[in-house]
């Protein structure tokens, strides 16, 4: 089914949340409407376009990501992580787009809208795994030390340390928790993102952010050489126009990607391979057009999919103890089921309603207030989790 008003679609847009950012992968999540907030879109400028795919891929996405935690599909670089790389470009792509067409002035609503859309149903996920772990686990002071990163969203760099096996090991259910690295890598983009391209000269020109993205790839750091190698593609976007529409550029794009993903499943070179693929799928979905109730929808529960798809595979695993029957792969697909059903009952009841009522909580004071918490926990977790490294080491 078509969306045909307009006052209709944006209204659905604001209470879906749907055209942009990621995993996290979130702000991934959220509308270019959403996104810019009423002093741009009052402005005579060209409007915001819709990426109907977006939602689908975001969808698809998701769904990869929790069937090869249920075993469905192999569990890989290839497959999981790829899924999250696709995401963060996305991110790059549509934040990025957002910041370049935005002013000091705007920082605010964007910290705003980056904190009620990512944090609060981040913050009801952790919640969720920390209260059914401290129900079932002792809490211990690596217990702590893991919430403490989770909430500092610096879990990337910490968390896993200084020994992964042992660390998944001690984390609340055994690790259920670990995808919360990629909301850390998103949230530090959010961060950063700002300071670079509203804070200096040369902050949207594409060739900074190409060098970015080599840089970052040369420290293999694949997940931020992921996000910036989307931002630099919304940088030539918003200085040359859609280059990626053209046929020429679309066939480019399709031999891109098939090479990028011949390169990424040979030993080694998954980090080289990873960035320039996600961007490839992501410039090949950005085709501007009508989004359906059903992609919308789709779109939406991708967010809280991937934050709390464990809570099937938890709950149908205790049932599989006591049902002989429930044995892979039934297990597995019954586990999507049903997490499709907690992503679709999480979104109505957090996601939903944060982005219908958030509008009139805000204000620039609120925005700054945000901003600033948003590098104090960062800060605190950086500064927490060097102490506690040090005496690991």
């Amino acid at each position: 089914m078509r969306i045909a008003p307009k006052d209709a679609r944006h209204e659905e847009r604001d209470a879906s949340i749907s055209s942009a950012s990621t995993f996290g992968p979130a702000d991934y999540l959220i509308t270019r409407h959403d996104q810019i907030g009423p002093e741009i879109l009052a402005a005579p400028s060209r409007p915001a376009a819709e990426y109907p795919l977006f939602d689908w891929l975001r969808f698809s996405l998701a769904s990869i990501v929790a069937l090869g935690h249920e075993g469905i599909v192999p569990h890989s670089d290839v497959t999981g992580n790829l899924s999250v790389q696709v995401f963060f470009a996305l991110s790059g792509w549509l934040i990025g787009s957002i910041l370049i067409r935005s002013s000091i002035k705007q920082l605010p609503r964007f910290f705003f809208n980056r904190a009620t859309r990512i944090w609060v149903p981040y913050f009801f996920a952790i919640g969720a795994l920390y209260t059914v772990s401290a129900l079932r686990e002792p809490i211990t002071g690596r217990w702590l030390e893991f919430l403490f990163y989770d909430l500092s969203f610096t879990h990337n760099w910490f968390s896993l340390r200084p020994d992964a096996a042992a660390a998944l090991a001690e984390m609340p259910l055994k690790g259920t928790g670990n995808g919360f690295w990629s909301i850390s890598v998103e949230e530090q983009f959010y961060l950063v993102a700002p300071l670079i391209i509203l804070g200096s000269r040369f902050g949207r020109v594409p060739q900074l952010w190409m060098v970015v993205s080599l840089a970052v790839l040369y420290f293999g750091l694949t997940d931020f050489a992921s996000i910036s190698i989307g931002v630099s593609a919304a940088s030539v976007q918003a200085r040359f126009g859609d280059l990626h529409l053209r046929r020429r550029s679309i066939i480019f794009l399709s031999i891109a990607a098939t090479s990028s993903l011949i390169l990424l499943v040979q030993p080694g070179y998954y980090p080289v391979g990873a960035p320039p693929f996600a961007l490839c799928i992501v410039l090949l979905c950005a085709r501007p057009g009508l989004r359906t109730q059903p992609g919308i929808l789709a779109g939406a529960i991708s967010y809280p999919m991937y934050l709390n798809h464990w809570i099937a595979a938890f709950v149908l695993n205790g049932v599989a103890k006591h049902v002989g029957w429930l044995a892979q792969p039934a297990l597995g697909f019954c586990s999507y089921g049903l997490a499709v059903i907690v992503a679709s009952c999480t979104y109505y009841l957090v996601d939903r309603n944060v982005m219908k009522n958030r509008g009139p909580y805000y204000s620039p004071t609120l925005g700054k207030t945000l901003g600033a918490l948003a590098y104090t926990l960062v800060l605190l977790g950086i500064l927490g989790g060097v102490t506690a490294s040090t005496e690991f080491y």
